[in-house]
Formats: C-alpha cells, structure tokens, sequence
C-alpha cells in the first residue's frame, strides 16, 4: 500500500461543529474523518455530494498542537425550508459557539498507488482554497512526498486509535456518509485522542508503519 503523509496547521481558529449540538455550538477536539476527506475532495474539484473518496482512502490523524478551546457569541443564520416557493427569508439568532486557536495536525493516507498520486497532486495545487471546518477557516499544508507503507503489529501508536485510553480525550467523531432509505446518515467512529505521543495499547494491534512512525489508519 502506498502512504501520504502531510501536516495541517489552521492560520487562525476553525470550529469541527458536533451535529448533536444546537442552543450552543460545541467543536470536536479534532477534524472528523468526513472533514478531511471534504478538504481533499474540495482539493479534488469535486462535487459537493461526491462520497467517493470514502471507499478509496484510510486515513489516521495525530495532533501536532491542541490549541485552546475559546467561546464566542455568533450569529447564525438558519434556513427555512419551502417547497412552494425559493427560500427568500434567513431567520438568525445570536448563540455562543466553541472554537479552537492555531490547532496542528499531521494526516496519514493509506490507498494504492493512483489515488495516492492523484491527491498528492491536488493537495500540492488544489482546484479551490483549502479550508478546514468553516470556509473561512483556511489552513496550510506541508505535504511530504508519497511512500510505501507496510502493516505491522504493535503494542504503542502515534496516532488517534480505536480504543479506549485512559487520559485520552474520548469523542465520537463521523466517519463517513451511508444512504438510508433515501436519506444520507453520518457513521460515527469511537476514539481516542491522547494528549502525548506514542501511547501504550492494551493489546497488539494490526497498524501501518509510515517509516517511523506507527499509525491507525480506517
């Protein structure tokens, strides 16, 4: 399998909404599976509701930089659904909403070796500007260049992993988009964030060594 390694830093703050959240707008610690594979998607040029990156790429996520986590009073613009006539009117309230300061992350990719070129080449020179949660929560990148990764058996990770940890920040986070009965629901996955890297695990696990570093790609 082929691997891609690149390194994200928000410029300014960005909000990974929680969809559960409502009077009070709260952040993920970390960017959703879906959120990065929309950033390589908006990279891509492709379609808003384009989902075929889910079946092509893994991906594992490490936190460089926390940031810290702050509050402000937004107003947020709601939208009225009308299907006699366009929507004319955007009703709006003020609410607090969560937001993380100058966060680092280091994104892992496992796929084979096309789709590995190929987002490699638009991450490098995007069909649109790259933006992290919010479209004004624009980022920088430093891509390191493609590699060969090989799967390993390991009792430590530098990663966000599949397991309970203790003092691990625990979130449930959305992984990918699935159609339901006409409907599109979110899969959620369980994670934990440790505060340190690499973290001990209970048992072995089957990961996947990006030369020194082992990681949990899904």
């Amino acid at each position: 399998m082929r691997g891609l390694v690149f390194d994200l830093e928000v410029l300014y703050f960005s909000t990974f909404r929680k969809p559960n959240s409502t009077s009070l707008i709260l952040t993920y610690t970390i960017p959703p599976f879906t959120t990065i594979r929309g950033m390589i998607a908006n990279a891509l040029g492709l379609q808003r509701d384009d989902y075929s990156l889910q079946d092509e790429i893994k991906i594992g996520i490490a936190v460089k930089e926390f940031g810290f986590k702050n509050t402000e009073m937004a107003k947020i613009l709601k939208l009225k659904e009308n299907k006699n006539r366009p929507i004319r009117n955007y009703p709006s309230s003020p609410m607090f909403r969560e937001y993380v300061v100058n966060p680092e992350y280091t994104v892992f990719l496992g796929s084979d070796e096309y789709a590995i070129n190929k987002i490699f080449n638009a991450l490098k020179f995007p069909e649109r500007p790259l933006y992290l949660g919010q479209s004004d929560d624009l980022v920088d990148l430093k891509i390191y260049s493609p590699i060969d990764i090989e799967e390993v058996e390991a009792d430590y990770v530098d990663s966000v992993v599949e397991e309970i940890m203790p003092g691990a920040t625990i979130e449930k986070l959305p992984y990918k988009f699935f159609e339901e009965n006409g409907k599109y629901s979110v899969e959620f996955k369980l994670v934990s964030i440790p505060k340190s890297l690499p973290i001990k695990l209970s048992i072995e696990k089957k990961l996947w060594k990006f030369k020194n570093k082992v990681i949990q790609i899904v």
